[in-house]
């Protein structure tokens, strides 16, 4: 017992000095585009039915701000905000190279609200079926919320937790993450026999995984959970979860 609290200690620990060097190394610093085409023509909404409200010339910059689906919501240098077509992007550079459409993308994850997922995986021989929401803290930080199924050949569970994930580098392409938590586990027993009951035990996890960005708003995740119930017996349990799944960001 002393053993597994410290490694959730030590999780704890590791979670707080990836912030602390986070916020000190990588700011959240916006995107800034030069222009190199003669103009580009700023829109007051996200597609070509809003009006013209400004004209950019040659040489200034912007800087990005949000991107939603083929527009990008931008800033110039006299503070005028509007919208531009993906396709002058063709006119945008960054630091003298053409920018690219994936750092656009990466720019506009670190910048998401929430994710949300479904994933399937192996809990201790168990099928295992989960669905999960998180929301962004900043971007490095965010808190998740999920319940998943568990279907055995000698008992069902349901699991519910709520998660602190830290991803320390999330302007990677695959970005790596560490989480902590704790939640409930409802077991029911297959067998009618009379010492066969249900229980309600509490959760204590630690995660590490991967995020895979695939295109836009979507990406892979993989993720190795260890998870000690605290049940009312002598032992603690000890369960290890692996899942893969399908995530997308808003």
């Amino acid at each position: 017992m002393m053993c597994n609290t410290k490694i959730f200690h030590l999780a704890l620990s590791i979670i707080c000095l990836l912030g602390f060097v986070t916020d000190v190394v990588a700011a959240d610093k916006p995107l800034t585009l030069e222009i190199r085409v003669p103009y580009i023509e700023l829109h007051s909404g996200p597609g070509v039915g809003y009006p013209i409200i400004n004209v950019i010339e040659q040489d200034e910059s912007v800087h990005l701000l949000v991107k939603r689906t083929g527009w990008l919501k931008v800033k110039d240098q006299r503070n005028n905000i509007g919208w531009l077509n993906q396709n002058d992007l063709l006119g945008l550079t960054q630091q003298g190279k053409k920018i690219a459409q994936s750092e656009l993308t990466v720019n506009d994850f670190q910048k998401r609200a929430y994710e949300a997922g479904v994933m399937y995986g192996d809990f201790e021989g168990a099928d295992f079926y989960n669905i999960y929401l998180a929301y962004t803290l900043s971007p490095v930080f965010s808190a998740e919320v999920a319940t998943g199924k568990a279907l055995g050949n000698i008992s069902d569970s349901d699991l519910f937790e709520l998660m602190l994930i830290a991803q320390p580098f999330p302007e990677l392409t695959v970005i790596p993450y560490i989480g902590v938590g704790g939640g409930v586990i409802r077991t029911q027993p297959h067998s009618v026999l009379a010492d066969a009951k249900k229980r309600q035990d509490a959760t204590m996890a630690a995660a590490i995984g991967v995020k895979y960005h695939i295109t836009r708003n979507f990406f892979l995740r993989g993720e190795y959970k260890y998870s000690l119930v605290l049940t009312n017996r002598d032992d603690n349990e000890e369960v290890q979860l692996w899942k893969v799944g399908f995530s997308i960001f808003f």
